[in-house]
Protein backbone atom coordinates (compact mmCIF):
# COMPACT_ATOMS: atom_id res chain seq x y z
CA UNK A 1 0.00 0.00 0.00
CA UNK A 2 2.83 2.06 1.17
CA UNK A 3 4.35 2.84 -2.99
CA UNK A 4 1.06 3.20 -4.22
CA UNK A 5 0.29 6.67 -5.57
CA UNK A 6 -3.50 8.05 -5.89
CA UNK A 7 -4.86 8.92 -9.35
CA UNK A 8 -7.75 10.31 -10.99
CA UNK A 9 -9.47 7.84 -13.71
CA UNK A 10 -12.55 8.39 -16.03
CA UNK A 11 -15.71 7.20 -14.28
CA UNK A 12 -16.39 5.48 -18.09
CA UNK A 13 -13.40 3.21 -17.75
CA UNK A 14 -14.22 1.58 -14.63
CA UNK A 15 -16.27 -1.43 -14.34
CA UNK A 16 -18.13 -3.66 -11.71
CA UNK A 17 -16.60 -6.48 -10.01
CA UNK A 18 -18.11 -9.47 -11.38
CA UNK A 19 -17.08 -11.67 -8.81
CA UNK A 20 -18.16 -9.29 -5.71
CA UNK A 21 -18.35 -11.03 -2.49
CA UNK A 22 -21.94 -8.96 -1.63
CA UNK A 23 -23.72 -9.36 -4.69
CA UNK A 24 -26.08 -12.81 -4.82
CA UNK A 25 -24.15 -15.59 -6.46
CA UNK A 26 -27.16 -15.08 -9.23
CA UNK A 27 -25.19 -11.79 -10.28
CA UNK A 28 -22.01 -12.77 -10.56
CA UNK A 29 -20.73 -12.00 -13.99
CA UNK A 30 -23.83 -9.94 -15.18
CA UNK A 31 -24.23 -6.68 -16.72
CA UNK A 32 -24.27 -3.36 -15.26
CA UNK A 33 -28.01 -3.37 -15.50
CA UNK A 34 -28.85 -6.30 -13.34
CA UNK A 35 -25.72 -4.82 -10.45
CA UNK A 36 -27.18 -1.44 -10.83
CA UNK A 37 -31.23 -2.97 -10.32
CA UNK A 38 -29.67 -5.04 -7.47
CA UNK A 39 -27.94 -2.04 -5.76
CA UNK A 40 -30.83 0.33 -5.90
CA UNK A 41 -33.38 -2.25 -4.31
CA UNK A 42 -30.69 -3.57 -1.63
CA UNK A 43 -28.01 -1.26 -0.82
CA UNK A 44 -29.60 2.26 -0.29
CA UNK A 45 -28.22 3.65 -3.38
CA UNK A 46 -30.74 6.86 -3.88
CA UNK A 47 -28.70 8.26 -0.75
CA UNK A 48 -25.24 7.43 -1.64
CA UNK A 49 -26.27 9.29 -4.67
CA UNK A 50 -27.44 12.53 -2.57
CA UNK A 51 -24.35 12.55 -0.85
CA UNK A 52 -22.01 12.13 -3.26
CA UNK A 53 -23.90 14.77 -5.61
CA UNK A 54 -24.48 17.82 -2.92
CA UNK A 55 -20.42 17.17 -1.18
CA UNK A 56 -18.20 15.34 -4.25
CA UNK A 57 -16.53 12.18 -4.08
CA UNK A 58 -14.46 11.48 -1.17
CA UNK A 59 -10.69 11.57 -2.15
CA UNK A 60 -9.79 10.07 1.05
CA UNK A 61 -11.37 6.82 0.18
CA UNK A 62 -10.56 5.88 -3.29
CA UNK A 63 -12.03 3.00 -5.06
CA UNK A 64 -9.61 0.08 -5.37
CA UNK A 65 -8.79 -0.72 -8.78
CA UNK A 66 -7.14 -3.62 -11.02
CA UNK A 67 -6.37 -3.39 -14.59
CA UNK A 68 -8.83 -5.74 -17.14
CA UNK A 69 -7.58 -7.57 -20.00
CA UNK A 70 -10.38 -5.62 -22.38
CA UNK A 71 -9.27 -2.40 -21.14
CA UNK A 72 -10.31 -0.46 -18.28
CA UNK A 73 -10.59 -1.31 -14.91
CA UNK A 74 -12.36 -3.83 -12.08
CA UNK A 75 -13.53 -2.10 -9.24
CA UNK A 76 -12.52 -4.07 -6.23
CA UNK A 77 -13.38 -2.04 -3.55
CA UNK A 78 -16.00 0.25 -4.11
CA UNK A 79 -18.87 -1.30 -5.89
CA UNK A 80 -21.54 0.51 -4.19
CA UNK A 81 -20.04 3.79 -4.94
CA UNK A 82 -19.49 3.17 -8.68
CA UNK A 83 -23.07 2.45 -8.93
CA UNK A 84 -23.93 5.52 -7.12
CA UNK A 85 -21.78 7.24 -9.85
CA UNK A 86 -23.13 5.96 -12.91
CA UNK A 87 -26.48 6.78 -12.02
CA UNK A 88 -25.95 10.26 -11.29
CA UNK A 89 -24.57 10.68 -15.05
CA UNK A 90 -27.22 12.08 -17.11
CA UNK A 91 -27.44 9.50 -20.11
CA UNK A 92 -27.32 6.04 -17.71
CA UNK A 93 -30.81 4.50 -17.56
CA UNK A 94 -32.13 3.13 -14.10
CA UNK A 95 -33.07 -0.27 -14.15
CA UNK A 96 -35.85 0.67 -10.98
CA UNK A 97 -36.73 3.27 -9.09
CA UNK A 98 -36.39 6.07 -12.53
CA UNK A 99 -38.32 8.83 -10.09
CA UNK A 100 -36.53 8.91 -7.37
CA UNK A 101 -32.96 8.58 -9.56
CA UNK A 102 -34.24 11.30 -11.60
CA UNK A 103 -35.28 13.30 -8.17
CA UNK A 104 -31.71 12.81 -6.93
CA UNK A 105 -30.23 14.12 -10.08
CA UNK A 106 -32.60 16.93 -10.09
CA UNK A 107 -30.89 18.35 -6.75
CA UNK A 108 -27.66 17.37 -6.83
CA UNK A 109 -24.25 20.24 -7.67
CA UNK A 110 -21.41 17.25 -8.01
CA UNK A 111 -21.47 15.10 -10.81
CA UNK A 112 -18.55 13.84 -10.22
CA UNK A 113 -16.71 11.65 -13.89
CA UNK A 114 -13.05 11.86 -13.15
CA UNK A 115 -12.48 9.20 -9.97
CA UNK A 116 -10.03 8.45 -7.59
CA UNK A 117 -8.52 5.29 -7.43
CA UNK A 118 -5.57 3.09 -6.23
CA UNK A 119 -4.43 1.32 -8.96
CA UNK A 120 -2.62 -2.82 -8.27
CA UNK A 121 -1.22 -4.81 -10.71
CA UNK A 122 -3.34 -7.90 -9.52
CA UNK A 123 -6.62 -8.75 -7.60
CA UNK A 124 -4.87 -10.62 -4.81
CA UNK A 125 -2.67 -7.69 -3.58
CA UNK A 126 -6.34 -6.57 -2.41
CA UNK A 127 -7.20 -9.06 -1.08
CA UNK A 128 -5.74 -9.15 2.53
CA UNK A 129 -6.17 -5.36 3.39
CA UNK A 130 -10.12 -6.45 2.38
CA UNK A 131 -10.17 -8.96 4.06
CA UNK A 132 -9.40 -7.49 7.11
CA UNK A 133 -11.10 -4.33 6.36
CA UNK A 134 -14.57 -5.99 6.25
CA UNK A 135 -14.38 -9.54 8.13
CA UNK A 136 -13.02 -7.71 11.94
CA UNK A 137 -12.64 -4.00 10.34
CA UNK A 138 -15.02 -0.88 10.14
CA UNK A 139 -17.20 -1.91 7.14
CA UNK A 140 -17.99 -5.29 8.35
CA UNK A 141 -20.39 -7.79 6.00
CA UNK A 142 -22.68 -9.85 6.47
CA UNK A 143 -21.49 -13.62 7.39
CA UNK A 144 -21.86 -15.25 3.49
CA UNK A 145 -20.04 -12.22 2.04
CA UNK A 146 -17.36 -12.84 4.80
CA UNK A 147 -17.20 -16.64 3.70
CA UNK A 148 -17.07 -16.01 0.13
CA UNK A 149 -14.75 -13.17 -0.02
CA UNK A 150 -12.44 -15.85 2.39
CA UNK A 151 -13.03 -18.45 -0.61
CA UNK A 152 -11.62 -16.12 -2.10
CA UNK A 153 -8.67 -15.76 -0.60
CA UNK A 154 -8.26 -19.55 0.22
CA UNK A 155 -6.92 -20.34 -3.08
CA UNK A 156 -4.01 -18.27 -2.01
CA UNK A 157 -2.94 -21.42 0.26
CA UNK A 158 -1.96 -24.91 0.30
CA UNK A 159 -4.47 -28.00 0.60
CA UNK A 160 -4.03 -28.58 3.82
CA UNK A 161 -7.15 -26.77 5.24
CA UNK A 162 -5.94 -26.50 9.05
CA UNK A 163 -2.58 -24.39 8.13
CA UNK A 164 -4.47 -22.35 5.40
CA UNK A 165 -7.09 -21.34 7.84
CA UNK A 166 -4.27 -20.16 10.35
CA UNK A 167 -2.73 -18.08 7.51
CA UNK A 168 -6.23 -16.48 6.49
CA UNK A 169 -7.08 -16.06 10.40
CA UNK A 170 -3.33 -13.88 10.65
CA UNK A 171 -4.37 -12.17 7.36
CA UNK A 172 -7.50 -10.88 8.24
CA UNK A 173 -7.38 -10.70 11.86
CA UNK A 174 -9.37 -13.33 13.28
CA UNK A 175 -9.18 -16.99 14.74
CA UNK A 176 -8.48 -20.00 12.70
CA UNK A 177 -11.91 -21.63 14.35
CA UNK A 178 -13.78 -18.64 13.10
CA UNK A 179 -12.49 -19.08 9.13
CA UNK A 180 -12.92 -22.58 9.08
CA UNK A 181 -16.79 -22.64 10.52
CA UNK A 182 -17.51 -19.91 7.96
CA UNK A 183 -15.59 -21.95 5.11
CA UNK A 184 -17.56 -25.10 6.21
CA UNK A 185 -20.82 -23.17 6.47
CA UNK A 186 -20.87 -21.99 2.62
CA UNK A 187 -19.77 -25.43 1.51
CA UNK A 188 -23.06 -26.81 3.53
CA UNK A 189 -24.75 -23.91 1.65
CA UNK A 190 -23.51 -24.81 -1.77
CA UNK A 191 -24.46 -28.71 -1.37
CA UNK A 192 -28.09 -27.48 -0.34
CA UNK A 193 -28.11 -25.43 -3.63
CA UNK A 194 -26.43 -28.39 -5.67
CA UNK A 195 -28.72 -31.29 -4.47
CA UNK A 196 -32.08 -28.75 -4.95
CA UNK A 197 -32.86 -28.58 -1.29
CA UNK A 198 -32.82 -24.90 -1.67
CA UNK A 199 -34.96 -24.72 -4.72
CA UNK A 200 -37.25 -27.44 -2.84
CA UNK A 201 -37.81 -25.07 0.01
CA UNK A 202 -38.21 -21.94 -2.29
CA UNK A 203 -35.19 -20.16 -1.21
CA UNK A 204 -32.32 -18.91 -3.01
CA UNK A 205 -28.82 -18.68 -1.47
CA UNK A 206 -29.04 -15.32 -0.20
CA UNK A 207 -32.38 -15.71 1.26
CA UNK A 208 -30.43 -18.12 3.63
CA UNK A 209 -29.57 -16.85 6.97
CA UNK A 210 -25.95 -17.93 7.03
CA UNK A 211 -25.71 -16.84 10.31
CA UNK A 212 -27.69 -19.89 11.61
CA UNK A 213 -25.90 -22.37 9.54
CA UNK A 214 -22.77 -21.30 10.90
CA UNK A 215 -24.29 -20.56 14.70
CA UNK A 216 -25.73 -24.59 14.06
CA UNK A 217 -22.80 -26.00 12.89
CA UNK A 218 -20.96 -25.02 16.38
CA UNK A 219 -23.12 -27.83 18.54
CA UNK A 220 -20.97 -31.03 18.55
CA UNK A 221 -24.22 -32.78 18.32
CA UNK A 222 -25.74 -31.16 15.11
CA UNK A 223 -22.15 -32.02 13.36
CA UNK A 224 -22.43 -35.30 14.15
CA UNK A 225 -26.01 -35.47 13.21
CA UNK A 226 -25.38 -33.92 9.57
CA UNK A 227 -21.91 -36.36 9.19
CA UNK A 228 -19.51 -33.26 9.84
CA UNK A 229 -16.60 -34.23 11.92
CA UNK A 230 -16.34 -30.90 13.49
CA UNK A 231 -17.73 -27.28 12.01
CA UNK A 232 -13.88 -26.97 10.67
CA UNK A 233 -14.87 -29.71 8.14
CA UNK A 234 -14.73 -28.12 5.06
CA UNK A 235 -14.70 -30.60 2.74
CA UNK A 236 -17.58 -32.32 4.61
CA UNK A 237 -16.74 -35.62 2.57
CA UNK A 238 -18.99 -37.93 5.07
CA UNK A 239 -21.89 -35.81 5.04
CA UNK A 240 -25.39 -37.63 5.58
CA UNK A 241 -27.76 -36.41 2.87
CA UNK A 242 -30.72 -36.92 4.37
CA UNK A 243 -30.01 -35.94 7.91
CA UNK A 244 -28.50 -32.63 6.60
CA UNK A 245 -31.86 -31.88 4.79
CA UNK A 246 -34.04 -32.87 7.87
CA UNK A 247 -31.42 -29.87 9.75
CA UNK A 248 -31.62 -27.49 7.00
CA UNK A 249 -35.09 -28.17 6.33
CA UNK A 250 -36.03 -27.74 10.21
CA UNK A 251 -33.68 -24.46 10.22
CA UNK A 252 -34.71 -22.57 6.85
CA UNK A 253 -37.70 -23.85 5.86
CA UNK A 254 -40.92 -21.41 5.61
CA UNK A 255 -42.94 -22.67 2.81
CA UNK A 256 -45.47 -23.55 5.31
CA UNK A 257 -45.27 -21.36 7.85
CA UNK A 258 -42.82 -20.06 10.54
CA UNK A 259 -39.79 -22.37 10.36
CA UNK A 260 -39.42 -25.97 12.88
CA UNK A 261 -36.63 -24.24 14.24
CA UNK A 262 -38.73 -20.66 15.21
CA UNK A 263 -36.15 -18.33 16.85
CA UNK A 264 -32.36 -18.74 16.92
CA UNK A 265 -31.64 -19.53 20.28
CA UNK A 266 -33.63 -22.94 19.95
CA UNK A 267 -30.48 -24.01 18.12
CA UNK A 268 -29.63 -25.57 21.41
CA UNK A 269 -32.81 -27.10 22.04
CA UNK A 270 -32.38 -28.66 18.48
CA UNK A 271 -29.04 -29.95 19.62
CA UNK A 272 -30.17 -31.72 22.12
CA UNK A 273 -32.90 -33.13 20.18
CA UNK A 274 -31.06 -34.46 17.41
CA UNK A 275 -28.92 -36.62 19.94
CA UNK A 276 -31.93 -38.47 21.32
CA UNK A 277 -33.39 -41.15 19.44
CA UNK A 278 -36.59 -40.69 21.00
CA UNK A 279 -36.62 -37.17 20.45
CA UNK A 280 -36.01 -37.24 17.11
CA UNK A 281 -38.50 -39.47 16.57
CA UNK A 282 -40.71 -37.10 18.09
CA UNK A 283 -39.78 -34.02 16.17
CA UNK A 284 -40.07 -36.34 12.40
CA UNK A 285 -43.59 -36.83 13.80
CA UNK A 286 -44.67 -33.69 13.84
CA UNK A 287 -44.19 -32.34 17.04
CA UNK A 288 -43.45 -28.84 17.84
CA UNK A 289 -39.46 -28.40 18.46
CA UNK A 290 -40.36 -27.76 22.26
CA UNK A 291 -42.12 -30.73 23.04
CA UNK A 292 -39.60 -33.32 20.89
CA UNK A 293 -36.71 -31.24 23.16
CA UNK A 294 -39.09 -32.92 26.39
CA UNK A 295 -38.06 -35.86 25.76
CA UNK A 296 -34.58 -35.36 25.67
CA UNK A 297 -34.50 -35.87 29.42
CA UNK A 298 -36.26 -39.11 29.57
CA UNK A 299 -39.41 -40.54 29.03
CA UNK A 300 -41.20 -40.22 32.75
CA UNK A 301 -39.66 -36.77 32.74
CA UNK A 302 -41.07 -36.03 29.28
CA UNK A 303 -44.52 -37.15 30.65
CA UNK A 304 -44.38 -35.63 34.07
CA UNK A 305 -43.88 -32.49 31.78
CA UNK A 306 -46.52 -33.27 29.65
CA UNK A 307 -49.08 -33.37 31.99
CA UNK A 308 -47.71 -30.46 33.61
CA UNK A 309 -47.77 -28.51 30.44
CA UNK A 310 -51.46 -29.65 29.99
CA UNK A 311 -53.13 -29.17 32.87
CA UNK A 312 -51.54 -25.31 32.73
CA UNK A 313 -53.55 -24.86 29.40
CA UNK A 314 -56.63 -25.90 30.58
CA UNK A 315 -56.47 -24.03 33.44
CA UNK A 316 -55.23 -21.00 30.84
CA UNK A 317 -58.26 -22.01 29.08
CA UNK A 318 -60.60 -21.77 31.91
CA UNK A 319 -59.62 -18.16 32.88
CA UNK A 320 -59.91 -17.51 29.22
CA UNK A 321 -63.65 -19.11 28.95
CA UNK A 322 -64.93 -15.84 31.21
CA UNK A 323 -64.21 -13.79 28.58
CA UNK A 324 -64.47 -15.37 25.59
CA UNK A 325 -67.63 -14.87 22.94
CA UNK A 326 -68.96 -16.86 20.37
CA UNK A 327 -68.97 -20.51 21.91
CA UNK A 328 -70.39 -23.02 19.75
CA UNK A 329 -71.02 -26.94 19.28
CA UNK A 330 -67.84 -27.17 18.38
CA UNK A 331 -66.04 -26.45 21.03
CA UNK A 332 -67.71 -28.58 23.49
CA UNK A 333 -67.06 -31.58 21.35
CA UNK A 334 -63.73 -30.82 21.45
CA UNK A 335 -63.94 -30.32 25.38
CA UNK A 336 -65.40 -33.88 25.27
CA UNK A 337 -62.78 -35.37 23.48
CA UNK A 338 -60.44 -33.94 26.03
CA UNK A 339 -62.31 -35.11 28.63
CA UNK A 340 -62.37 -38.86 27.27
CA UNK A 341 -58.53 -38.45 26.45
CA UNK A 342 -57.97 -37.52 30.09
CA UNK A 343 -59.84 -40.28 31.55
CA UNK A 344 -58.48 -42.66 29.23
CA UNK A 345 -54.81 -41.26 30.20
CA UNK A 346 -56.05 -41.47 34.19
CA UNK A 347 -56.83 -45.58 33.39
CA UNK A 348 -54.15 -46.06 31.82
CA UNK A 349 -51.57 -44.43 34.70
CA UNK A 350 -53.67 -46.19 37.04
CA UNK A 351 -53.12 -49.92 35.30
CA UNK A 352 -49.19 -48.95 35.30
CA UNK A 353 -48.99 -48.04 39.02
CA UNK A 354 -50.98 -51.16 39.50
CA UNK A 355 -48.42 -53.59 37.47
CA UNK A 356 -45.80 -52.22 39.45
CA UNK A 357 -47.35 -52.25 42.68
Amino acid sequence: MNNLKLENVELSQLHFDPENPRLPNSLKHQNDESVLKYLLLECNLIELMLSIGEHGFFAGEPLLVVPRAEGGFTVIEGNRRLGALKLLQPDVVPPVKPSQVKDARAITTNVPTSIPVLKFEQRDRILSYLGYRHITGIKEWDALAKARYLRQLRVRHGADHNEAHKALAKEIGSKAAHVAKLLTGLTLLEKARDSGLLNTIKLEEDDIQFSLLTTGIGYSNICEFIGLKSASDVDAADLKQEEFSEFFTWVFDKSHGPTKLGESRNLEKLARVVHNQQAISELRRGVPLETADLYTSGPLEALRNLLRETEERIDSAMTTLSVAEGINTSDIDQASRIKKAATALHAALHGLLNQIE
